[in-house]
């Protein structure tokens, strides 16, 4: 550096450490009042909601317990709050009201979904299984297939044979288990047993797991579940600041997701066996499944049908999906009925008179049971499955409630706080079965004109197999309650059980439920 270099640098001040410290805290402010003069400026056309931390937002939001975090803002901001998720724009839904107001208008326009690591990893990406395919042809083609044949009506109704034999063979070995005095019953463990299952015989005709035992192939395949949905719920930043990508590599995570990717494909394959479905159609005798379905099935547009990669996307979807959602959700129910033994028992009675004793509940008789229907919907109200419905995003850009939004806005649907919506729900926080004797118009499956029950989701992206989590529970639930009393091991009481919530993507029962179980029914039934 030249001498008139040095001598203008100690004309301006440079030359002096206090002046470069002043010179740089002069310019953090600066673009900190600039930063805060552009958010509000944003903020007087934008709904309610917290002030952003700069580059961030509010992405803090998403760690823990996201939906009791984002609750909490909604009590404070309203049913309509407006987020900041890193370089993302989002609404955020958590009334009913704001839920009806939301889908009658704008259901289409937030009917695609957001790019995700996890899932773009997870599903081979770009998106190719059904619940997070983008909304296109390509997503309502995948909806068509999974509508018409495996969760239709009619389809529903003639798996109802798959659904009662599998809850028989789980109640038969539980009385085998509980005779021998084999002690308490982890319930999870029989609950995903029967989802699994019922959901592989659904798809290729075949028992895969052995509910009586926690053999490797069912460790294994638990254990990848869990860590996917755990991974699907996790906050990564690059997710929200792309520029941030670097940070998920060195953290692992990429590593980490394509070695769940793996070990879920590997189970996928041992179950599905594609190649071998594509063998046996030569044989004129074989019984079609949903596989052969998916193998054979041309798309409208008259492209080549699905590749292997997209089937075996759509089917660990499914399995996925129907497993540990129900399983999840029976947990719960027993959970809050081993807490509120009169209720529990109140049900048995409800059993007792409509199925008497001598035969197992069948499927047919859960309409004739009005308790028990309420308490599976007390359940669903308390403890949906996904407390927050996998996000959304706008493809066009829209108007809501008078605010413009652009495209690839994000929607939050918080099916937890609308369930417990205190407008809608006195005491909503309360175990309380009663409210639907009181209304049993209330559905689950059907309940879009007051938004107050949406546990599977809402509209275009409602879960399809929403119809069959609702009879799977239903009849798991009934069949417990009327073959066992129920008890807890010695030393707990009801006022001390965990009933805290995990940390992931599904609303998992922190600590797993382990009861004592007592036959009420004479073996010959099983």
């Amino acid at each position: 550096m030249s001498v008139v270099d040095t001598m203008w640098l100690e004309q301006i001040g440079w030359g002096s450490r206090k002046s470069v410290a002043e010179t740089i805290v002069a310019v953090f402010v600066t673009f900190s009042v600039i930063h805060v003069v552009r958010v509000y400026q944003r903020r007087q056309h934008l709904p309610p909601g917290p002030w952003p931390w700069p580059i961030l937002g509010h992405v803090f939001v998403l760690t823990g317990l996201a939906h009791r975090n984002l609750q909490k803002l909604a009590a404070r901001y309203g049913g309509l709050m407006y987020i900041q998720l890193g370089e993302k724009p989002c609404l955020v839904v958590s009334t009913a009201a704001a839920a009806k107001e939301m889908f009658r208008v704008h259901d289409a326009t937030f009917s695609s979904r957001p790019r995700k690591l996890v899932l773009d990893i997870l599903t081979n990406g770009p998106y190719r299984s059904l619940p997070i395919a983008p909304y296109g042809h390509y997503w309502r083609q995948l909806r068509r297939l999974a509508n018409t044949q495996l969760f239709s009506p009619a389809t529903h109704a003639s798996h109802q044979g798959i659904r009662q034999g599998e809850v028989q063979n789980m109640m038969k070995h539980l009385v085998e288990q509980t005779r021998h005095g084999a002690g308490p019953v982890d319930l999870k463990n029989w609950f995903t047993g029967v989802t699994s299952n019922n959901m592989t015989m659904m798809l290729t005709n075949n028992r895969f797991f052995d509910i009586r035992d926690m053999n490797e192939e069912k460790r294994r395949y638990d254990d990848v579940l869990r860590r996917s949905v755990d991974a699907n719920g996790a906050m990564i930043i690059s997710d929200y600041v792309p520029s941030l990508s670097f940070i998920p590599r060195w953290q692992g995570w990429h590593s980490y997701i394509l070695g769940l990717q793996r070990r879920g494909r590997e189970i996928v394959h041992k179950v599905i066996e594609v190649e071998k479905h594509r063998q046996r159609v030569k044989d004129e005798n074989y019984v079609p499944d949903f596989v052969d379905v998916l193998l054979k099935a041309p798309l409208d547009d008259g492209r080549k049908p699905l590749s292997d990669g997209d089937i075996m996307s759509l089917l660990l979807s499914f399995l996925n999906a129907g497993t540990d959602t129900s399983a999840t959700t029976a947990e719960w129910a027993m959970a809050e009925l081993i807490t509120h033994p009169g209720i529990m028992q109140k049900a048995q009675a409800e059993l007792v008179a409509v199925v008497g004793e001598d035969r197992l509940v069948q499927e047919v008789d859960i309409p004739k049971l009005p308790l028990l229907q309420a308490i599976v919907k007390e359940t669903l109200r308390l403890h949906p499955a996904a407390p927050l419905a996998i996000p959304r995003e706008s493809h066009e850009p829209c108007v809501v409630s008078g605010y413009q939004f652009p495209a690839q806005t994000l929607l939050i649907v918080n099916l937890f706080a609308i369930q417990r919506d205190p407008s809608v729900y006195e005491n909503p926080d309360e175990f309380k079965p009663s409210r639907f004797m009181e209304h049993p118009e209330v559905n689950p499956l059907t309940g879009h004109d007051d938004f107050q029950l949406i546990p599977f989701g809402v509209g275009r992206r409602m879960c399809p197999g929403a119809r069959l989590a609702h009879a799977l529970v239903s009849l798991m639930l009934a069949n417990l309650l009327h073959s066992f009393d129920w008890s807890l091991p010695e030393g707990q009481s009801a006022e001390g059980l965990d009933m805290q919530e995990a940390v992931s993507f599904i609303m998992y029962k922190d600590k797993r439920l382990c009861l004592n179980a007592k036959p009420r029914s004479p073996a010959s039934l099983y």
